[in-house]
């Protein structure tokens, strides 16, 4: 007998089986890759919440009782550097190495029964009890070796092995908190493994139902894809994401300056980031590293110090088998689930990788706006018109183009927020177009969504788009004027539309809220006012308006069209009227010497006993007299002007409308 001996102690134990896993997704997967190292062809998980267990059985070779101790019992024991058993039976290339998994199973059950039995043998059971292993780590000395013996199960259920042999594992008495349902079950096991199928001979069932590469639930959210390995594997990929995918480009699998090391696999970007939030798969943001068909590290990403917005928006798996070489050490840390990374050919995978997803996002960015601007020209059919304006100027239209791409681009949480940014981007572009600073496009298109609206939500030209639509209004109801007055309407229907209005008699005058009344006597306002003569307690205003500097204007109105014109001296009595009245009133009113104007509407001149008698009378009580025809006129001199001088305005006010 040696003198020394090395021996497991039970803090040993403790932290590599009982404490080593976190849920059940890991555990289950270190079981499906035994049953793939097996050489089964089918693996079968039945979760049962009645009674509390998950079973897990293969139809691999089976192991003989000499194997369970030398081999399944035999913590540490590995597979790889024992003869001939790199590859199974069938040649699959063994995905186990260190002996630690079966640890893997005390994380999330307290009972543990093992059946298994090769061809033409009987069926070898044994009952590991995780509660006594524990009970013996709490009392004893955590540095005193343990020597466990498992109890032999005697009582065989009948046809307990499906087949005529492999293994079934049933763990009972779960650790609820580290169990997983069905569904995430499913979805993360499809992703944890890159050999399913038909292709590789080796199935994997929850509950009765075959796990597929569509449970993975990511490949039709794709957009863009980066494909790492020949066109028959990129074929693959682009069949299973249907028609979601735009866009794909095929990289070369050999990384460069190596001795042909290669990598397959790719790397994708969805539409919406939201979408990597999976309710079964929890968050897809991340690349899985792969190897000999199985899950290594959860996700590279997080290596990479990169917090550009297109890392939001990654997703993908890259198979690596030259890290699991078997001529060189294992670059697994204990969990198998991720790598020691000052291994230089982690290293070597890292800088290639880092390398590439500098050219994805540069290629992103571009494929991005290139679609977005068409999206947009489909959303908006006014975009296209825009652009068209520029085609004479390519330059320019590139850079038209690159801002909407931009924009429609963006993240944003509601597309209704979209619209208002295209709304400021043409309208921030026309800016920097107008002042020949389209090389400014740069450091704007440099700005989140938020940024970007606060910039340019205060240009100068959003006031005037505005304002060029206010005056496209006024432009029409000098059209219902023109309208009213050639149909001649009634009297009321001309007075009401300028009472509306009142800019249609001049620019300056805006209505100010309460300073306007119409069709009401004097005394309705002012009360009763007993210096006020018979004709003049008669009188009803047209309308009457108070100017913000103080002043009155009476606004007498008659209708276009009338049998015989009214005559000038006709006019002037009434002027007379209303002003000695309006006077009195506002004297009443302690405004002393009130500054009144009248202004009669008339459908034409008036009729005149003596040439000028007009305008002599009126001038006498400040008062003046139009047509309906010089307001029409007028006004449409002076709004069409702008018009005519802000046609490209008007164009940026119709597009921006639409959207």
């Amino acid at each position: 007998m040696s003198k020394y001996k090395m021996s497991i102690s039970l803090n040993v134990l403790n932290h590599l089986g009982i404490n080593l896993y976190s849920n059940s997704v890991a555990v289950i997967t270190e079981t499906v890759a035994n049953g793939w190292d097996a050489d089964a062809s089918v693996v079968t998980i039945d979760i049962d919440a009645s009674s509390n267990t998950i079973t897990i059985e293969d139809d691999g070779i089976g192991m003989s009782t000499d194997e369970i101790n030398a081999h399944f019992l035999h913590i540490g024991y590995n597979r790889r550097k024992s003869n001939d058993t790199v590859t199974t039976p069938s040649g699959r290339n063994v995905m186990g190495r260190k002996g630690l998994g079966k640890l893997s199973l005390f994380s999330i059950a307290q009972g543990i029964r093992i059946y298994t039995k090769k061809a033409g043998g009987d069926v070898n059971a044994f009952f590991i009890d995780v509660k006594k292993i524990e009970s013996e780590i709490n009392q004893g000395d955590e540095n005193k070796p343990l020597e466990y013996e498992p109890e032999e199960i005697t009582t065989i259920p009948t046809n307990i092995i499906t087949g005529n042999k492999g293994t079934k594992i049933v763990l009972s008495d779960l650790k609820k908190s580290r169990i997983t349902s069905e569904s995430q079950l499913r979805a993360r096991l499809a992703r944890r493994f890159s050999v399913l199928g038909n292709k590789y001979g080796f199935a994997v069932k929850v509950n009765g139902a075959d796990i597929s590469l569509n449970d993975r639930n990511y490949y039709k959210k794709l957009q863009y894809v980066w494909l790492f390995g020949d066109q028959k594997f990129a074929d693959e990929i682009k069949t299973l994401c249907d028609t979601t995918l735009l866009r794909h480009s095929v990289i070369d699998e050999t990384i460069p300056n190596t001795t042909g090391v290669k990598i397959t696999g790719w790397i994708g970007t969805v539409k919406n980031s939201g979408q990597l939030k999976d309710e079964h798969a929890g968050n897809l943001n991340g690349i899985v590293l792969l190897a000999r068909g199985r899950i290594i590290q959860e996700n590279i990403l997080d290596n990479f110090s990169d917090g550009r917005l297109y890392t939001k928006y990654l997703i993908g798996a890259i198979n690596a088998d030259f890290l699991d070489d078997d001529l060189l050490p294992d670059m697994a840390a204990s969990s198998r689930q991720k790598l020691i990374e000052d291994d230089e050919r982690y290293s070597i995978l890292t800088s290639y990788l880092k390398f590439k997803l500098n050219d994805i996002a540069n290629k992103w960015t571009e494929w991005r706006n290139e679609d977005g601007v068409e999206e947009a020209k489909i959303l908006y059919p006014k975009i296209t018109e825009w652009l068209d304006k520029y085609k004479a100027k390519p330059d320019t239209k590139k850079a038209a183009t690159k801002i909407i791409g931009h924009i429609q681009s963006l993240p944003v949480e509601k597309e209704e927020d979209r619209k208002d940014l295209l709304k400021y981007g043409i309208i921030a572009f026309e800016r920097l177009r107008i002042n020949d600073q389209l090389s400014k496009l740069d450091s704007l298109l440099s700005f989140d969504s938020m940024q970007f609206q606060s910039i340019v939500s205060s240009v100068d030209e959003i006031e005037a788009s505005l304002y060029y639509q206010t005056i496209q209004g006024r432009v029409g109801i000098i059209k219902k004027l023109d309208e009213l007055t050639d149909n001649n309407a009634l009297e009321k229907e001309i007075q009401n539309h300028i009472f509306k209005h009142l800019w249609l008699l001049d620019p300056s005058w805006e209505r100010a809220a309460g300073s306007e009344l119409i069709e009401q006597a004097v005394t309705t306002e002012f009360g009763k006012i007993d210096t006020l003569t018979q004709k003049e307690l008669k009188g009803r205003l047209d309308i009457r308006y108070k100017k913000s500097a103080g002043s009155h204007v009476i606004v007498e109105l008659k209708r276009s069209a009338l049998p015989t014109q009214v005559k000038a001296s006709e006019l002037y009595e009434q002027a007379k009227k209303y002003k000695n009245a309006l006077t009195k009133c506002l004297t009443k009113q302690n405004e002393l010497t009130p500054n009144i104007e009248i202004v009669f509407l008339l459908g034409d001149k008036p009729r005149e006993d003596s040439p000028g008698e007009t305008a002599q009378l009126l001038q006498l009580i400040n008062a003046r007299f139009l047509t309906y025809k010089q307001i029409v006129h007028s006004a449409m001199m002076t709004y069409s002007d702008y018009l005519e001088q802000n046609k490209e305005a008007g164009t940026i006010r119709e597009i921006i409308s639409s959207l």
